[in-house]
């Protein structure tokens, strides 16, 4: 919740609202470690700011990967019902200065074990400040690439 409360200057977007807005799926984690008083009144914010995205509670990260891949949810129709100026790129959207973005491009493919221990090992020191996290991976030994996407 300390995100979803963030203070923000006027004008700017709250990121934390704005990945809760646009979700097509909310995993609530750790729910193992909390009341199911805060579940329900962290539930009922959720909801209030995305009622259309079901919430799926988790322990440990543990969720069906049928339920978050290949959902064919984005929805233009609903996205515009939500935000009219959502195409409006000439509007006054402004991101928060404290919000920045970093780019990693490694030629070849990577070792999966590698990038789990490191995505792993930067989840725990940094995992607070990151919002979201995607991309492309050429893993070795696999013929596919694979999406990687997170949101915090």
């Amino acid at each position: 919740e300390l995100h979803l409360d963030e203070e923000k200057p006027e004008g700017v977007e709250n990121e934390a609202v704005e990945q809760v807005a646009f979700a097509d799926r909310l995993l609530l984690n750790k729910i193992d470690l909390v009341s199911e008083a805060d579940l329900f009144r962290i539930e009922s914010r959720l909801k209030g700011i995305n009622a259309f995205a079901p919430i799926m509670r988790t322990e440990k990260a543990q969720v069906s990967v049928d339920s978050v891949l290949n959902i064919k949810a984005f929805d233009l129709k609903k996205t515009l019902d939500m935000d009219p100026e959502f195409l409006n790129t000439d509007g006054e959207h402004e991101h928060d200065n404290s919000v920045s973005s970093i780019s990693i491009i490694q030629p070849g493919n990577v070792d999966l074990e590698l990038v789990q221990k490191w995505v792993g090992q930067l989840l725990q020191e940094k995992g607070a400040q990151i919002y979201r996290m995607k991309g492309v991976l050429s893993i070795s030994n696999a013929d596919d690439k694979f999406v990687y996407q997170a949101v915090h």
